[in-house]
């Protein structure tokens, strides 16, 4: 059997052949249709690739192979480098790629079970949305921050009166009123009928004047650190547009992805579950793929790095922690998750909020991440066993 190890770097990539006869060919190629040609030249029947994943540098390869119908493995990052230690540091592309292919001779068997299998397209679907999901909310909180460091400089008691700085009524009192100068001579009945009229109806106008009323008495008292014709004010508005922008291009993603999910059967079983909702339950498949390839709660755990690191030597014992070596994405997802069973306890039904409080009382006493830390890992022992016996939550029947 022939193995091809694969070291991806940025456009190209060094690859070395181990043949059958144990010889050894080391060969370049670029990543475009002349150099995967130069790589189709070494691949024969039967012959097995392997490769280190490198997010986007390796994209190009990968679309190549299943095109081709090439078997291959995609290591994890951090388990080729363990994989390939050794007691001599000898790091080339060159050596790198003739180490993977010597894996692929002495522990293939190890890394069918361990590398990245290879799933259907609508999680690769679901993997990417996900991502854009996350880049999106990081781009707007980036702006936020700026937006917030603006309003310091103009009108500093709207960033304590509006917590949420990217909602509708929050971003139109800013374009409106990001100075107190702007609110001299105005009434307050004039200041709420102008938001009121300038904003969405589905927000109550009780609403709306409860939060003009506060912004009103605050420009009584605001000192602000620049005049009313700052530059500041303009740079101010367009933040508010750049957010609004944002917000459109969040929701639309958020509906794709419940949407793409719903053909799931994992996503109909997660978002059973009172309090995970369906977008983070999308989101967790997106980050996850196919939950049932997991053979049990344990596999899932490491998968996202909640798997415990324990260490003892001689008569030190360090305390218990979570390994983090996972998808650190896939964890937030599921502190998400945990925190929105917690808000909406009082409507639902659910036994990972009992272990919650728990775990707080005594004789535990728990730290609030300890807990959700212990709950994240009740919920994969909830979602493994539900995927596996494709049942739907059902509150009797959860341990608790």
């Amino acid at each position: 059997m022939n193995i091809i190890g694969i070291d991806v770097s940025q456009g190209e990539s060094h690859a070395t052949l181990i043949t059958k006869d144990a010889e050894e060919i080391a060969f370049k190629f670029k990543h475009n249709k002349s150099g995967f040609q130069i790589l189709n030249s070494y691949i024969k029947p039967g012959t097995i690739i392997i490769f280190e994943t490198t997010g986007v540098y390796s994209a190009q390869l990968t679309t190549y192979l299943k095109n081709k119908n090439v078997k291959f493995y995609e290591l994890n990052s951090l388990e080729a480098k363990l994989r390939m230690a050794s007691l001599r540091r000898n790091k080339t592309d060159k050596n790198d790629s003739f180490k993977l292919a010597l894996l692929g001779k002495t522990q293939l068997a190890e890394i069918k079970n361990h590398c990245n299998k290879q799933s259907n397209s609508l999680y690769e679907s679901l993997r990417i949305l996900s991502l854009i999901y996350k880049q999106l909310i990081k781009c707007r909180t980036r702006i936020l921050n700026f937006l917030r460091s603006s309003l310091e400089l103009t009108f500093p008691e709207l960033n304590q009166i509006f917590k949420n700085a990217y909602v509708v009524l929050a971003l139109q009192v800013f374009r409106m009123y990001c100075h107190p100068d702007f609110l001299v001579g105005l009434t307050l009945k004039e200041m709420t009928t102008r938001v009121y009229q300038s904003v969405s109806r589905r927000i109550h106008k009780n609403v709306i004047q409860s939060y003009c009323a506060q912004v009103w008495l605050a420009a009584k008292d605001s000192y602000p650190a620049v005049p009313a014709d700052s530059l500041e004010i303009e740079i101010i508005s367009e933040y508010c547009d750049e957010i609004e922008s944002y917000n459109k291009e969040i929701a639309y993603i958020q509906s794709k992805l419940i949407k793409t999910a719903v053909g799931l059967d994992d996503f109909k079983v997660i978002s059973s579950i009172p309090g995970a909702g369906q977008l983070n339950s999308a989101l967790l498949l997106g980050f996850t793929g196919d939950i049932a390839r997991f053979d049990n709660y344990k596999q899932l755990n490491a998968f996202l790095g909640l798997d415990l690191n324990r260490y003892q030597s001689g008569k030190y014992i360090k305390g218990d922690t979570i390994n983090r070596r996972g998808s650190s994405q896939g964890r937030a997802v599921e502190t998400d998750m945990i925190r929105s069973m917690l808000r909406n306890q009082g409507k639902i039904q659910n036994h990972l909020v009992d272990y919650y409080y728990k775990l707080k009382k005594p004789p535990f006493n728990k730290h609030d991440k300890v807990a959700l830390i212990a709950c994240a890992d009740h919920l994969n022992r909830t979602i493994i066993n539900l995927v596996h016996t494709h049942q739907l939550y059902n509150y009797s029947k959860a341990i608790h």
